[in-house]
């Protein structure tokens, strides 16, 4: 395998950061402690063209393959310090602007995407439930067909973007057969009298992601709001969690770097009995473990981003790119935390924010005992 970057992507690398840097840090330690989303800061990655990056340019996005886009989304994490706003921009593009891009008939396209690249429409995805979280196959949200088209009844939880967004993908499920075989997709647009937003929830990180309950009460959708073909949800939604545990493992690895450094410096300045902190051999280890992590995440993402880009790409392999750059972002920020001391407790420090930040990483997206299943499950089939 050749980690040499092409011309392109450097260039793109080193533009997403003159943009973090001269336009999204400046408020960002205030909208995270008042919990704003920051629709200033979204228009802006948005001409960048971080909300289409893998779309075709016939519909308004980039045209960029997924190791590309992996590298802008890290170099964007790396450099924006508002992890939120990295999280709302994937989850608009993973969970809603790649599904039509990829299921969506051409009317849909059309209709939907150029919108979704520039900005102008904010997408969310609505799959989990109350009592469906992990297992997304038992969701009660129903699709009726009728004459002119379904009659959607349920409601989501945990939707992110839900408070702000103007289209949702949402899956319902219909009567009769097989739970995995049942589910359809659906493009949902807030402006529909059925479709309502509920409790609005507050978070310990991310704050600047706003996540909302969406309430579906006698929601009558046309025909051609049908993604895909009915009962062809779950292939839709494991296509789009592929490319989001991918995309999400990148925001990671760029979100790792950014600590690794700012720990590292902190480390060789401050000076304890007399030396600096990484002269002492457990200071010094958990700098080394912090590294090695994001070396390893960091590997493991650019090999699965070259598999899917070759068509080799599947599930397991995701699964265990998301586990091991998740799991690692967690297990940095801790350590993290302890060699700042006191100071990184506090909500001065950038390392209290990027801990709160962190902990739903092992959540989102799949738990991490969903993606050990989908690697146990591939190991028992080979």
């Amino acid at each position: 395998m050749d980690f040499s970057l092409t011309a392109e992507q450097r260039e793109i690398q080193e533009s997403v950061l003159t943009l973090c840097n001269s336009k999204l840090n400046k408020t960002a330690d205030r909208d995270d402690e008042h919990g704003v989303f920051p629709a200033d800061k979204w228009k802006r990655c948005c001409e960048f063209g971080l909300a289409g990056l893998p779309v075709p340019e016939e519909y308004g996005g980039l045209g960029l393959d997924m190791l590309t886009t992996a590298l802008a989304i890290r170099s964007l994490s790396y450099g924006c310090r508002d992890e939120g706003l990295v999280f709302s921009l994937c989850a608009h593009l993973l969970t809603c602007a790649v599904p039509i891009w990829r299921f969506g008939s051409e009317e849909q396209k059309r209709k939907y995407l150029p919108g979704l690249c520039s900005g102008n429409l904010i997408g969310a995805n609505g799959m989990s439930e109350a009592d469906a979280g992990s297992d997304a196959a038992a969701i009660v949200t129903s699709a009726k067909k009728e004459a002119e088209g379904y009659l959607i009844n349920g409601a989501k939880i945990f939707v992110t973007n839900a408070p702000v967004a103007d289209l949702l993908l949402i899956y319902a499920r219909h009567e009769g057969g097989m739970k995995m075989l049942d589910i359809s997709a659906f493009l949902v647009e807030r402006r529909n009298p059925g479709c309502k937003i509920g409790q609005v929830f507050k978070k310990m990180g991310l704050c600047t992601s706003p996540i909302g309950e969406v309430i579906l009460d006698h929601c009558r959708l046309p025909a051609a709001s049908l993604l895909g073909r009915e009962r062809m949800g779950m292939s839709i939604f494991n296509h789009s969690m592929l490319w989001e545990r991918i995309i999400m493992a990148a925001y990671h690895v760029g979100a790792m770097e950014q600590q690794y450094e700012l720990t590292a410096r902190y480390a060789s300045v401050r000076r304890q009995f007399g030396k600096k902190l990484s002269g002492f051999d457990r200071v010094s280890d958990r700098l080394i473990n912090m590294k090695m992590r994001l070396e390893s995440a960091r590997l493991m993402l650019y090999k699965v981003c070259w598999s899917y880009d070759n068509n080799q790409a599947d599930l397991s392999q995701a699964a265990m790119l998301k586990l091991s750059a998740s799991e690692s972002k967690v297990k940095n920020s801790l350590d993290a935390v302890q060699i700042f001391g006191a100071y990184g407790y506090m909500k001065e420090s950038r390392v209290e924010k990027q801990l709160r930040d962190s902990i739903a990483a092992t959540i989102y997206s799949g738990t991490s005992e969903i993606q050990r299943k989908i690697i146990a499950e591939q190991i028992g089939s080979e």
